[in-house]
């Protein structure tokens, strides 16, 4: 779990589309919180011990387009660690479950307002 993991952020860190989100961050705080979220969703008995997402998320303006990003990314590393078609989807699902819990209000564009 935790290789994937590593992997998995170091794809992330390493992005040209989203890895300026992580110019300050603790990676090594980011992996064991991403590696602890992936293990209880599997159903392991690890404590997640990070902040709310929403809160952890909200002050980074993450858009729609970035958290596809995100999961495209963790599709990759999933596929490149030869994890089993119904648990790399079930993965995908679940991160897919938290968007709204990541994902800001989209930037209105045009007269008016309209997007």
């Amino acid at each position: 779990m935790q290789a994937i993991v590593d992997d998995f952020i170091d794809r992330t860190v390493a992005d040209l589309m989203i890895g300026f989100y992580f110019r300050s961050a603790d990676i090594g705080r980011i992996k064991r919180l991403e590696a602890q979220l992936a293990t209880r969703f599997l159903g392991g008995d690890l404590a997640y011990e990070g902040q709310p997402l929403s809160k952890a998320h909200g002050p980074h303006k993450i858009f729609d387009g970035h958290f596809a990003r995100r999961i495209e990314i963790l599709r990759q590393t999933l596929d490149a660690h030869g994890v089993d078609a119904d648990i790399r989807d079930a993965w995908l699902a679940h991160n897919e479950s938290l968007r709204h819990q990541i994902v800001g209000p989209e930037p209105c564009h045009g007269p008016g307002g309209s997007r």
